[in-house]
């Protein structure tokens, strides 16, 4: 009697830990991709940062002051 207790215990005990290793590995896996989806944002934003400065350094000093008025305020307006 007591040993087919203990092979109940011993069955449900490796069933909850199997649900728990189950558990979580899918955590795990969401934090990945979440890690994930963090990088390739700031892959995305350092390449626009470099388009930018690399249209920056094409301009000339006429062109480059021309643009930064467009953003300007004019205090007299």
């Amino acid at each position: 009697m007591f040993g087919k207790i203990q092979l109940y215990a011993l069955i449900a005990l490796g069933f909850v830990l199997g649900l728990l290793g189950i558990y979580f590995s899918g955590v795990a896996r969401g934090q990945d991709k979440i890690k994930r989806k963090m990088d390739e944002k700031l892959i995305e934003h350092i390449r626009t940062a470099k388009d930018i400065d690399d249209e920056i350094d094409t301009l000339t000093d006429t062109s480059l002051a021309d643009r930064a008025n467009e953003w300007v305020r004019k205090d007299h307006e």
